[in-house]
């Protein structure tokens, strides 16, 4: 059982690393307005997050060094800096973007402002990062997480048309710019700057 408990772990750095806010509001939107037509692009991006991540690790362990501190060794401190605090920018706008949706979800849920529930998600972020030991912040959210397998069965309830999601897998070239912007999207949700340090950190673990 100890051993089947020890894998919260791998779902957090599954989900974590594999689906975000960034992932699920651009999926969304692409599928609200094109339909199946940019299911191609996800599985790209999933490829890319993988091949991205697994660098990650094998830089970090090769060298027995965080990247970021690799890239301030090997460019100059103007770039590193630059590099350091565009991807705490983007890291802190994800992680608004996170307590805004716990806002937004529990508002489903009970009768009250978004902010109030954005401030308490705040609060308990910041009391389980206080008081709550690792091990026990690992299984919370990495089973937790798994509360996202929801998606798969509300899209098999909702009796998706086959044969279209399956051409939805082969691109289809348009001209209209909105299309490829939301392919550019697709992909660059996947890639994110806390993926670079959260492997780099556990293959230096």
């Amino acid at each position: 059982m100890k051993k089947i408990t020890q894998i919260a772990l791998g779902i957090i750095a599954a989900i974590g690393g594999y689906v975000d806010i960034g992932d699920l509001v651009f999926n969304v939107q692409a599928g609200a307005r094109f339909g199946y037509q940019l299911l191609w692009a996800v599985p790209l991006g999933v490829v890319g997050i993988v091949v991205f991540a697994e660098m990650s690790g094998r830089v970090a362990a090769i060298h027995r060094k965080a990247n970021f501190e690799l890239v301030r060794e090997r460019f100059s401190s103007r770039l590193a800096l630059a590099t350091l605090i565009a991807s705490l920018v983007l890291c802190f706008l994800t992680l608004a973007a996170e307590l805004g949706g716990v806002g937004l979800v529990l508002t489903l849920f009970f009768d009250a402002p978004e902010q109030t529930f954005m401030l308490i998600g705040v609060l308990l972020l910041l009391a389980s990062s206080w008081f709550l030991s690792f091990d026990v912040i690992e299984r919370i959210f990495g089973y937790g997480g798994l509360c996202l397998l929801v998606y798969v069965v509300a899209a098999l309830h909702a009796h998706p048309n086959w044969h279209a999601l399956g051409h939805g897998f082969v691109p289809d070239v348009q001209g209209a710019t909105v299309y490829w912007y939301f392919a550019a999207g697709l992909v660059a949700a996947a890639f994110m700057p806390y993926e670079i340090y959260f492997y780099s950190s556990g293959a230096l673990e």
